[in-house]
């Protein structure tokens, strides 16, 4: 492919923003459009993305700017109908996380990707993190042995962030169970190669914290997700972000045969890893320490303004990654089934937790 790559960017002015380097800096593209619903937002993505056209309303852009590709970065309740809405135009779609807000919005999702010639990507940006990839690549190499146990939380005190914007109190905190999981899950299920959960139980802590308006958060404070894969692993997931402590982000633990990774608890500590073949297991060693022989090249190779992009160049590697995959006409990284392998878990967790813990089962969109 050898004609720029013309873009149209919905959700411009907020979350779009963050893809402004990679959508500027790639010569393989040119943004043809931007769309907002905030004029004020609208005219300052405008200039920021260079694009000559700008929309308030999506479908206007979609039927009159001359376009190959979508980046959907709206709000989640719009991210599966305007996601069909580019398929049936026929464009390559990379939408925000996560991949829908229902059972029936995925097979919805689904059935639209089948039928259009465009690809869909979710942008999990996590994947793209650079520790994480790091120990996927040694999972590959098969030195944590056969894998079979990980853990993962999403502590972040983030009340307040929640009140930023009215869906953000909606849809992450007005709902119970575990309500945001993509950024843990994503890297987690890399970790289990071919792969996926396909059961979960769910049960919170109860309700001790109020919004500033004095109403009750209809998500429990703690939740904690069980879960268990087709090929019989154990996931343990705690979300938490409700609860009064200093933010801890995202942490990881993971555990094999021959070894094990736990990630950093806060910003001050390392990464770190023990493995049977090189210190017989009863040791710690820096992740760090493995960079050399098992650093991913596109990180090696990632140019010095790429880590100016969220997840310290995850979202530089989003957009190149669906980029690439137009310009190869290959399937993209994170095709809608992995991208519902992150998603569907979490909607069904909140099932299980209004049945008290029942176990559920997760369905597989392969087989819709």
């Amino acid at each position: 492919m050898t004609a720029q790559i013309r873009f149209g960017i919905v959700g411009a002015a907020g979350r779009g923003m963050g893809y402004r380097i990679p959508a500027t800096e790639d010569d393989r593209v040119t943004v043809r459009a931007v769309c907002d619903v905030s004029p004020d937002g609208l005219e300052r993505a405008q200039e920021a993305f260079g694009a000559p056209e700008c929309y308030t309303d999506f479908h206007e852009m979609l039927w009159e700017a001359d376009l190959d590709a979508v980046l959907i970065a709206t709000p989640k309740e719009h991210h599966v109908p305007q996601s069909v809405a580019a398929l049936e135009r026929g464009l390559d779609v990379l939408c925000e996380v996560p991949a829908c807000r229902s059972l029936e919005e995925g097979r919805e999702l689904v059935r639209a990707v089948d039928d259009s010639p465009g690809r869909f990507m979710i942008a999990e940006n996590d994947v793209f993190r650079r520790e994480w990839m790091l120990v996927a690549e040694l999972v590959a190499d098969g030195r944590f042995g056969d894998v079979y146990y990980a853990r993962s939380e999403r502590v972040t005190n983030s009340a307040d962030h929640v009140e930023e914007v009215a869906w953000r109190r909606t849809w992450r905190t007005g709902r119970n169970g575990v309500t945001y999981p993509t950024h843990n899950l994503g890297p987690l299920l890399r970790w289990f190669p071919d792969d996926r959960i396909d059961r979960v139980s769910c049960e919170g802590s109860g309700h001790h914290h109020v919004d500033p308006r004095g109403d009750p958060y209809e998500q429990e404070d703690t939740v904690v997700m069980l879960a268990k894969t087709e090929r019989d692993r154990l996931i343990v997931h705690r979300q938490d972000i409700l609860s009064e402590r200093p933010a801890a982000g995202y942490r990881f633990e993971l555990q094999g045969t021959r070894g094990c990774f736990e990630s950093a608890p806060h910003a001050d500590a390392d990464h770190r890893i023990s493995l049977a073949d090189s210190d017989g297991g009863h040791g710690w060693q820096s992740l760090e320490d493995y960079e050399d022989a098992y650093l991913p090249d596109r990180w090696r190779t990632l140019p010095d303004v790429a880590r100016e992009t969220g997840r310290n160049g995850g979202d530089y590697l989003v957009f190149e990654s669906f980029v690439d995959a137009i310009v190869s006409d290959s399937p993209p990284p994170i095709d809608v089934h992995e991208g519902l392998d992150m998603t569907l878990p979490g909607l069904v967790s909140e099932r299980s937790i209004d049945a008290d813990g029942e176990w559920l089962d997760v369905p597989d969109s392969r087989e819709w």
